[in-house]
């Protein structure tokens, strides 16, 4: 018998608590998950920023549109070899996304454009194993928890974040944003990781606990904790002072957010188990606004209970089986 239990922070940590219902449907009963969709665009993204900034490096120029729209085609095919997937959306579609995101208009975006001269990016692929405790987690001894992450070393021109991580219950990893200048210094080691939704998000304090997960696992391979981690919001490229979020780190808070994760793999668990025995017991969560994004790609939307009570009209067209310009 296995006794791995392999997690992908983003698709299964994050997707759980998105959905549990969808997350279960989508791993143990083989459909298309929407993850794959945004971890294919954050693997593009992620590439595209170490790969832009080794060119710079290399020859102390900017990359033009032409060339990175070039390597992202490239790398498409390296990751759908690889099994990635865009189910909902086409190739051209997920380039295009990706390229309006770093070049808008046309243009390399100024942070796009700081980051690269002020910082060395290094794509970094985690895959860390964790011994687990047999009673706690259903009979499994072993968590391999895998992530992709930027390691970023500030250079000759270290950023200056505006927007800083606050903690207001360090026990509970809750806290807020505020408005506080942090100037990063010269040979300081972050990890950065790229979301593709808006600064404004409700999720930021998951987004949050995910990097500092990722650097309590950097620090067991290597030794060495980072000085920070930076959240880069890559949609917002209209409103560029809230793109990046600067969230400071220590020993003991990095510990708390390990342990918030292994919480998080035991709900996994028990939603795993009880799909096995009856699936249609497993729930999602109250919808609201930025879920309802995710919800209306979502293949099991047409009997979710929560889905249909947030849009209020039982015949609403994004719930109908005959709508077959929606389906």
């Amino acid at each position: 018998m296995n006794d791995v239990i392999e997690v992908s922070y983003t698709g299964d940590v994050l997707a759980h608590r998105r959905c549990a219902r969808a997350w279960a449907y989508e791993k143990y009963a083989g459909f298309h998950p929407y993850e794959l969709v945004q971890a294919m665009e954050g693997r593009l993204i992620h590439h595209a920023m170490e790969w832009m900034a080794r060119r710079y490096r290399e020859t102390r120029r900017h990359v033009s549109l032409d060339e990175l729209d070039d390597q992202l085609r490239r790398h498409f095919r390296v990751l759908w070899a690889r099994g990635l997937r865009t189910a909902f959306t086409s190739k051209q579609e997920t380039l295009d996304r990706v390229k309006g995101n770093l070049f808008p208009s046309g243009w390399l975006h100024p942070t796009i454009k700081a980051a690269i001269e002020g910082a060395q990016h290094t794509e970094y692929e985690l895959r860390a194993v964790r011994k687990l405790v047999r009673g706690d987690f259903a009979g499994k001894s072993r968590l391999l928890l895998t992530g992709v992450l930027d390691l970023v070393v500030q250079q000759q021109d270290p950023l200056v974040y505006e927007r800083v991580w606050r903690w207001s219950d360090r026990s509970k990893l809750e806290g807020e944003v505020a408005t506080k200048t942090v100037a990063a210094k010269q040979n300081d080691l972050e990890i950065w990781d790229y979301k593709a939704t808006r600064a404004e998000t409700m999720y930021k304090p998951d987004y949050v606990r995910q990097l500092l997960t990722y650097a309590t696992l950097y620090r067991e391979r290597t030794g060495v904790l980072p000085e920070r981690c930076v959240l880069f919001f890559v949609n917002d490229a209209d409103r560029r002072d809230d793109q990046l979020l600067a969230v400071p780190i220590d020993a003991a808070i990095v510990e708390t957010a390990l342990a918030w994760t292994l919480t998080q793999v035991q709900e996994l668990r028990k939603t795993a188990i009880k799909f096995e025995t009856d699936p249609t017991s497993v729930r999602g969560i109250p919808v609201d606004v930025e879920l309802q994004q995710q919800c209306t790609a979502c293949g099991f939307r047409f009997d979710c209970v929560d889905y249909s009570s947030y849009l209020k009209r039982p015949n609403h067209p994004d719930i109908q089986l005959h709508n077959v310009r929606k389906n």
